[in-house]
């Protein structure tokens, strides 16, 4: 995929960086729990109306095809997960968690290709789509920024959800790296909530 249209993709991604800074103007989570709600509804209907009518699959693809991944012309887009991704952590999670963990899939995993993709020149071996050690770089310190800037978590905590999101990002897998990115950071979280300084 060019720079170009990766652009177009992340600029879409990055839109979700509405939801952790709704939650830092602590919006309700009942109205961004049945906003995302409605949303991730559309979204699967709409990956289930494409998978089984190939009129809407055409439809769909001329509509936004350059936008997407090889795997995702006949599999499910990441839209669907990301949503997925952000009711969860608003869901199961304290408000200052989920908005590290919304932040680092929405932005910091947006920010390894916006860096990696044009600056990127040293691979990271065995990474999936060639990650690059700037893009990877890039994903660290935008996280660590959201979880310590805007969630205000303790600077160690912070460090750790952003290794845990940059981590994420590496490895061949079929599963979506919003999930990958979102379940590890979460993870990282409620592991450190048994910690004295996690806040």
């Amino acid at each position: 995929m060019t720079f170009g249209r990766e652009l177009a993709r992340k600029a879409l991604h990055l839109t979700f960086a509405a939801v952790p800074i709704a939650l830092t103007a602590s919006v309700p989570h009942a109205w961004l729990l049945g906003a995302l709600g409605a949303m991730l509804a559309a979204a699967v209907l709409i990956e289930l109306t494409r998978a089984r009518f190939a009129g809407v699959a055409g439809a769909f693809n001329r509509a936004v095809g350059p936008l997407l991944r090889d795997n995702e012309r006949a599999g499910w887009t990441g839209a669907p997960w990301l949503i997925l991704v952000c009711l969860g952590a608003i869901w199961a999670l304290p408000r200052q968690d989920a908005i590290a963990v919304t932040w680092a899939a929405a932005v910091g995993d947006a920010s390894a290709a916006l860096v990696g993709i044009p600056l990127g020149g040293r691979l990271i071996p065995n990474s999936g789509r060639g990650k690059s050690v700037e893009g990877s770089a890039a994903c660290f310190l935008v996280t660590f920024i959201g979880a310590y800037g805007l969630a205000g978590l303790d600077a160690r905590v912070a460090l750790l959800v952003a290794a845990a999101a940059t981590a994420a990002e590496w490895p061949r897998s079929t599963i979506d790296d919003n999930v990958r990115v979102g379940a590890a950071t979460a993870a990282v979280l409620i592991l450190a909530s048994n910690f004295p300084w996690h806040a």
